[in-house]
């Protein structure tokens, strides 16, 4: 308990806590609608916004969560107006955010690939005040959305048809479903990596 005086591992515990909630509150709902590996997705999409902060010398988790909101919409408005099949969405993201990423954080000055590692695989305990600053009110959003709205959400992710006949607004609840989704994947980037936000968001709900 004498690790737990420190307070890097305080900070280092609260972030792990708040990923530990929203991760598995937002997964629920994704692994209902067959998008398990949507975070992997956004995540590649992500490190695009984190180059895009070292570039504008910015918080990188406040770009990174700009770019993945607009990431994931963008998927899902792909996905609803049935134009290509969600993992061909999916793909677009993948490869088009790990190449904006890479591209852009070389534009940076005294950028490399080098400074996206701590996003990539996560470093726990170096997490600054800041960063669980902006943790706790992402998080706070995402608890809000899946715990406020988890009867839509539910009757959304098992039958659209059914969803719409009832009245709801499916899209918008789709649209909504996929920012919570990009808001996680940006809460849990600093704490686990980008390359394991899945992980987090799908594990737990399968044991379960």
């Amino acid at each position: 308990m004498e690790l737990l005086t420190f307070p890097f591992m305080q900070r280092a515990l609260i972030a792990a806590a708040l990923v530990g909630i929203t991760a598995p509150a937002i997964g629920i709902y994704l692994v209902q609608r067959r998008q398990a590996i949507m975070g992997d997705g956004i995540g590649h999409v992500a490190m695009t916004g984190v180059a895009l902060g070292f570039l504008l010398q910015t918080g990188p988790i406040w770009t990174a969560t700009v770019v993945a909101v607009l990431g994931a919409v963008g998927m899902e408005l792909i996905r609803s107006r049935g134009r290509t099949s969600g993992d061909v969405a999916l793909a677009l993201l993948f490869y088009g955010g790990m190449a904006g990423g890479v591209m852009i954080i070389n534009l940076a000055e005294g950028g490399s690939t080098a400074n996206l590692s701590s996003y990539l695989f996560g470093s726990i305990t170096t997490v600054a005040d800041g960063d669980v600053v902006a943790v706790c009110l992402l998080a706070a959003f995402v608890v809000s959305v899946t715990l406020g709205l988890r009867r839509q959400l539910f009757a959304v992710c098992q039958d659209e048809e059914f969803a719409r006949v009832a009245g709801l607004p499916v899209r918008l609840l789709n649209l909504l479903l996929a920012v919570t989704a990009a808001v996680t994947v940006t809460v849990a980037m600093r704490i686990v990596g980008l390359l394991l936000v899945s992980a987090m968001m799908v594990i737990p709900v399968a044991a379960a």
